[in-house]
């Protein structure tokens, strides 16, 4: 046996003990990172429905409009039944028809003194059905931060979200999706005039703030749980523009106490010391590691821009079923065992080689996916069954292109046959993979699945024919493989 020879026989070899070791956790009753996980239709899971509060994004809106009124077109006004009143004795000609309705705003009513502005129904619900689509990226990121893989999540109606989330559920989910996260930061002050009095129960501490926030957590890019003294804490990075202003924040009140504050709870108040600048800072408030580590994905993933509710709860069965998973076995099972008796009769011994190639590739596939901690959802399954076809396509190719060189007498039709074979599938398998890796690109859940399945089956395929499909060739004289024409 040469040198060729023999690093293809131990890379066998270390390819079926690699294969042992990792797909050996999925049978056993251990805690793993490295398991494959199963999806909602193949082993069910839980399903929520969650409703956005109308109101209070009717309420932020309104203030934000009056912000947005106050610093653009210097115009004080003030919110009274969800309408917003403004005093005629200010210079209104800025606010022409066009900017109304650019802001999506009407006027109601007219009088002598004040003028009643409403916000127009039609901006109204594109408004709140845009949030909703917001608020499903948001929820998406909270709960794949948690380590739940191929969750289903869509938007329902005007402001309702379906969330579903296969196996088992992680206990701080609920905590997660359903918390709003409005993290503001605010100045104290010494004064009654606009201001709040902010207290933690928990640590008696209060203080007397700004009620407008000096900043807010719109600006956060990075969060995550540390420790100091021992003590969990969050530390949080700003965004360049959070970072001008923070470090603008703290350069003029240095010496005050700074609120930091989680929908409107106190977390703590801090003395600012000096100017922070470069836009990192820590959140400190005796967190357990969970409410440390719960806050710094909340954080990272953004706030919702309403409160957000769980108004329906249930377990979902899985759609496929053990029935069906049962017989889509029974069928691969079948299916592999037509192909190895059709590939035997055409092939000879050659079509046994490539029996132990699907089921090499198979291994291979499988491990590979205990190893990422990939998950397998019914289009998944498809995904794998392409796989099958594929690297039966890849060791017809080799036999033919072999038998090719026989007819022209090639001087070595063996080796010449699969090198020219192999450069066609490996060409023909790259542009599936670009286009499955577009799949996993801008697709999510099934979509996902399908397309994880099949660039780790590609890659499986690749390897085994290139390993394993030559060592046979290689090591069984070309007599006995079936593929000498006569």
């Amino acid at each position: 046996m040469n040198i060729l020879k023999k690093w293809r026989l131990w890379s066998a070899l270390l390819i079926l003990v690699f294969c042992y070791f990792t797909i050996k956790p999925n049978f056993q009753n251990i805690e793993s990172a490295n398991k494959i996980n199963y999806g909602l239709d193949i082993q069910g899971g839980s399903s929520f429905l969650l409703e956005l509060s109308e109101d209070v994004f009717k309420k932020n809106l309104l203030l934000k409009i009056v912000s947005q009124l106050e610093l653009d077109y210097d115009l004080n006004s003030s919110i009274n039944n969800d309408q917003i009143e403004i005093d005629n004795a200010q210079d209104l000609t800025k606010l022409t028809n066009i900017v109304m309705q650019s802001m999506g705003l009407t006027l109601n009513k007219k009088t002598e003194s004040i003028s009643i502005i409403e916000i127009e129904n039609q901006f109204f619900k594109k408004s709140i059905s845009d949030m909703t689509l917001n608020a499903v990226e948001i929820i998406r990121s909270r709960v794949d931060f948690l380590g739940n893989k191929e969750l289903s999540i869509q938007k329902t109606g005007l402001n309702r979200i379906l969330l579903e989330i296969p196996g088992s559920l992680n206990q701080n989910v609920k905590e997660i999706i359903s918390k709003t996260a409005e993290l503001n930061f605010h100045i104290e002050k010494n004064s009654y005039v606009d201001t709040i009095l902010l207290e933690n129960i928990e640590t008696n501490e209060s203080v007397r703030v700004m009620e407008r926030p000096s900043l807010t957590g719109d600006y956060i890019q990075d969060a995550s749980m540390q420790y100091d003294n021992n003590s969990p804490v969050v530390s949080f990075s700003l965004n360049k523009a959070g970072a001008d202003i923070f470090g603008d924040l703290t350069e003029k009140n240095v010496g005050k106490r700074i609120a930091i504050v989680l929908d409107g709870t106190l977390i703590s108040a801090p003395v600012v010391r000096d100017t922070i600048s470069g836009g990192a800072g820590v959140i400190s408030g005796n967190f357990t590691n969970e409410e440390a580590n719960n806050l710094a994905i909340i954080l990272k993933s953004g706030s919702l821009p309403t409160d957000i509710s769980i108004i329906q709860e249930k377990q979902v069965g899985p759609s496929l079923g053990k029935e069906g998973v049962t017989k889509g076995i029974y069928a691969s099972i079948i299916a592999l065992i037509a192909i190895t008796i059709f590939m035997i009769a055409y092939y000879k011994v050659s079509g046994l080689f490539t029996a132990i190639s699907i089921i090499t590739c198979l291994l291979l596939l499988f491990s590979l996916m205990s190893l990422m901690n990939a998950t397998l959802t019914l289009p998944g399954v498809i995904g794998i069954v392409l796989t099958i076809g594929m690297c039966v396509d890849a060791n017809v190719l080799v036999y033919e292109r072999i038998k090719e060189n026989f007819l022209n007498k090639s001087d070595d039709p063996k080796n010449s046959g699969f090198n020219s074979a192999f450069i066609t599938i490996l060409d023909s398998n790259l542009t599936t993979v670009f286009a499955a890796i577009f799949l996993f690109a801008f697709g999510f859940g099934p979509i996902r699945g399908f397309s994880i399945s099949l660039i780790i089956g590609i890659f499986s395929s690749l390897i085994v024919t290139y390993i394993i499909l030559k060592l046979f060739l290689e090591i069984v004289p070309i007599e006995k493989t079936g593929l000498k024409i006569k």
